[in-house]
This record gives C-alpha cells, structure tokens and sequence, in this order.
C-alpha cells in the first residue's frame, strides 16, 4: 500500500467536512441532488466525449495500481541485482532461464532476455529497449494527462449549476416574499461551484501530478535498466558497471557494496 497517497485521500477528505463543519450549518445542505447531478454526470459524459469509454473505465485501475498500489521504485535493489546477473554471467553460471526467474521488474526481464539470447548486437540491444522506453513514457504520461484534462470540467459544470441556479432565483424577484429567498437560494446555487472545485483540486489534479512524478521516477529506472543492459551485454568488470548505474543515483542513494 502507498502510505503517502492514501494519507493524502484521507487528509483531503478530513479537510473538506472539518471545513463543512466549521460553517455551524446542518452538513446535509451541503448534499444538493441538484448540484451532485450536474457536477458528477457533467464531468462524466463531458470525460466520455473526450475519451473511450474503456480508457475511463481504465482510469480507476491506473488509481488503485499506480497511486495506492505497493509500486515503491527500488534504484539500489535493481543494481544490485545487475550486478548479480553480470557476476553470474561472466562466470558462465547462467542462463536465459536461470537470468529471468528471479526478476520481479518486468523492463529488466526483457533486458535481460535480449542479452543473454546473445542474438542481438550491443546497438541492437539499446535501439530496441529505448523505443520500448518510449513506448510505456507515452502510455504512462497519457494517463496523467487524462486525468488533467479530466480535472478541468468540474468547476465549469459547478459554474453551470451556480449559473442555473441564479436563472432560477432571478425569475422570483418582484415577486411577494422575494426578499427572503435570496440568500438562501444563493447559497443553495453556490453549492455547485463548491463541488466542482472540490472534485478537480482534491481528486483529479493531484492524481494527474502524482502520476506525472511516478511516471518521471519509473523512467529513470527503466533509463537505469537500459543502460545496465548494454553493460551486461559488455561483460564490463563489476567495479566498472556499479559505478556507472551509481551516476543515476544521488550520492546518499548509491549503492557502497564492494565487488569482488
């Protein structure tokens, strides 16, 4: 579970009824059927227009996988596994098989089966994982650009049921009694706008910037990975191919294990 995201969505939440609350009012006249429709099924059908209904549907899995899933990013782990694999390798102790089995990253097991099926030239290798580099860059960074653009529609619907609401408080003025309906119908219209800047700014647009950062962090790795590869392919002394995948690493990150 991603501690940091899920603390986020409850901080959030906690927020928004402290804030509710604080106003001294019955918390049910903040649930306005008529805002809640216009608000949630605007932004619903306004997303369905933009894009497939598949992908939206898709949007909830990338939530729960990518933002509250255990996906933590493990530079050092990953190293020391190459440098593992290149030990093995230059020994002659391993094999396609035996190199993969033990690999959760999925980018790393591809790696690796390219350079131990020894088919492939050094070129080759790094041509082939750098276009699957950019392959998962533009999946992963449509997805959080789905959910920006995603994130602009719920305070213009919540401006629509404000605006609807205000048409209705107007057609009464002039009318006996009009003067008592004002500040309650307003209040009543602005309920809207409260829904749609609550959705876009504590849903959909952190969700996008989370997802932008995770995507950055799981690129470097997979830069990392690349890189790692072709130094596999190289059979470079290990000393040599630590230091290397060190570079990407900040220096209190960096792996300090010594290699015989």
């Amino acid at each position: 579970m991603n501690i940091s995201s899920l603390f986020g969505v409850i901080v959030g939440f906690a927020v928004m009824v402290a804030a509710l609350h604080e106003t001294k009012m019955d918390m049910s006249f903040f649930l306005n059927f008529h805002g809640i429709v216009i608000v949630g099924g605007g932004t619903l059908a306004a997303a369905a227009i933009s894009f497939p209904l598949g992908k939206l549907f898709m949007l909830f899995q990338v939530f729960f996988l990518r933002l509250l899933g255990r996906n933590r990013i493990d530079y050092q782990g990953t190293i020391e596994q190459m440098l593992d694999l290149n030990k093995k390798l230059s020994l002659g102790l391993i094999g396609t098989q035996d190199a993969v089995s033990n690999l959760k990253n999925e980018f790393l097991k591809e790696a690796v089966t390219l350079v131990t099926d020894g088919v492939l030239s050094e070129r080759e290798v790094r041509n082939v994982l750098e276009q699957r580099l950019t392959t998962i860059e533009h999946h992963y960074m449509h997805e959080a650009n789905m959910f920006k653009a995603i994130g602009k529609y719920p305070p213009a619907f919540g401006l629509l049921a404000t605006t609807l609401g205000m048409i209705a408080l107007l057609q009464q003025i002039g009318k006996p009694g009009a003067e008592k309906l004002i500040g309650p119908a307003m209040s009543i219209g602005l309920v809207g706008t409260l829904y749609g800047i609550a959705l876009a700014n504590l849903v959909f647009l952190p969700i996008a910037e989370a997802l932008a950062e995770k995507t950055e962090e799981e690129i470097a790795l997979r830069k990392m990975i690349i890189e790692g590869a072709v130094l596999l392919k190289q059979r470079v002394n290990p000393v040599y191919m630590r230091e290397s995948l060190n570079s990407y690493l900040l220096p209190r990150d960096r792996v300090r294990r010594k290699v015989a």
